[in-house]
């Protein structure tokens, strides 16, 4: 598993005065504790690609259970493959014409070949394509988004922007890739989200295209669909409940790089829209900081922050910066990450969703507002954990922490 940086970041919603927020939001001396927090496991997806014939890996167990090597770098030759197999051309591509290129192994060929032919995957040189070299978070959103139909030759997107549109279109976010350290179980779980999304132009969904063309069978596609099925509609459940207000305060005390972050304000939630407008500072470990009042927008789109006047706020500092501690997507996400959920179990009106690491719960009323929620996960090099309810004050509901240092959201980066 990677190994995780210092520091040790906490995060909370709770009702009431920012102020207030502050001073019962600052974690008791004996909560300060290191601990080593593992890194996401994303076996789940990786289970389904190969139960659908998608996704091979390094043998079997002593059980006869597949053995994934999820903690390996994912190479440009895997990728390769998982693009010819998504595309449902693994049949065409062994009558591919050879490359010129003379380090490809003899399995690699023919899916290298095909993808060169169709100018979908470059090779490093006129005869080298460094099949073994590490294949980046970029390079790999690059290719599922040719897998999904879109053309970076036609203009829908760009190299440089392949992970600003992955994110728009729900290809990943925030959660389920690590941009600085890319490997097989990022992979793995990339392209598993990317059987739930519809090619462009498409009505159907890649895994469906996939059994329309004969390349997945349309059973085991079954199981498939009805997981998704099932997920979706718990958070179209949870997105339709009456919108509710909250005060937010978030704070980054040490992200391990020198760098430290607060962000309070009123957040109002209003289901598939969010916005809160708070008070953002940052200290930048090159000394750039800054303290100003913003706007931070979650909708269809993703989400987004922006001062309310001009000044001395860096966009491209403090976004970066931003997007390397997920602050943003706790605050403003009203559920787990989609790319963190595996089964979900229902007893009575509480459904209990396995995570990564830990698992989530979530409570609905009579009147299908969610009445308790809880989430304690485990992802990539940070640790979360979240406990809150939901009150109904008149007819408008708003988050309220119980009792306990339990109740905030903790962030943990531990050598």
């Amino acid at each position: 598993m990677r190994q995780l940086l210092a520091g040790l970041c906490a995060v909370g919603l709770l009702t009431g005065s920012a102020g207030a927020v502050v001073s019962e939001m600052t974690p008791p001396p004996a909560e300060v504790v290191e601990e080593n927090t593992p890194t996401a496991d994303y076996t789940a997806s990786a289970d389904v690609l190969y139960e659908l014939g998608l996704f091979q890996g390094a043998g079997v167990d002593r059980f006869g259970r597949p053995v994934y090597e999820l903690e390996e770098p994912c190479t440009r030759a895997e990728a390769a493959v998982m693009l010819v197999r998504l595309l449902g051309l693994e049949e065409e591509a062994k009558e591919a014409a050879g490359t010129p290129f003379t380090d490809l192994q003899g399995w690699q060929k023919p899916y290298v070949n095909l993808l060169c032919h169709r100018g979908m995957i470059r090779g490093a040189s006129y005869d080298k394509f460094e099949p073994e070299s590490p294949c980046t978070a970029q390079m790999y959103t690059a290719l599922m988004l040719r897998a999904l139909g879109y053309s970076d030759q036609a203009g829908d997107f760009t190299y440089n922007n392949a992970l600003s549109f992955g994110m728009r279109i729900g290809l990943i976010d925030n959660f389920s890739c690590d941009l600085d350290d890319f490997r097989r179980d990022d992979a793995a779980q990339m392209s598993r989200m990317a059987l739930e999304l519809k090619p462009k132009g498409s009505e159907t969904d890649l895994l469906g295209k996939l059994v329309q063309d004969g390349a997945v069978d349309a059973k085991k596609a079954e199981s498939v669909h009805a997981e998704t099925a099932q997920i979706t509609a718990l958070t179209n459940q949870v997105q339709a409940s009456a919108p509710y207000q909250s005060e937010v305060f978030a704070a980054i005390l040490d992200d391990g790089k020198g760098n430290s972050m607060s962000l309070h304000g009123t957040l109002i939630n209003e289901g598939n829209r969010s916005r809160l407008d708070g008070m953002l500072s940052i200290a930048l470990n090159g000394g750039h900081s800054v303290s100003q009042q913003v706007i931070v927008l979650r909708d269809s789109s993703g989400i987004s922050i922006s001062p309310w006047t001009a000044g001395d706020y860096r966009d491209d500092q403090v976004a970066a910066f931003l997007r390397d501690v997920n602050i943003l997507s706790l605050v403003m996400t009203p559920m787990p990450a989609r790319s963190l959920i595996g089964d979900i179990t229902q007893k009575g009106q509480t459904y209990t969703m396995t995570l990564s690491e830990g698992a989530a719960q979530l409570t609905f009323d009579d009147k299908g507002i969610p009445a308790i929620s809880s989430l304690y996960m485990t992802l990539h090099d940070v640790m979360y954990s979240v406990s809150t309810e939901t009150v109904k004050t008149t007819d408008v509901p708003a988050f309220s922490l119980p009792s306990g240092y339990s109740s905030y959201i903790k962030i943990s980066n531990t050598p």
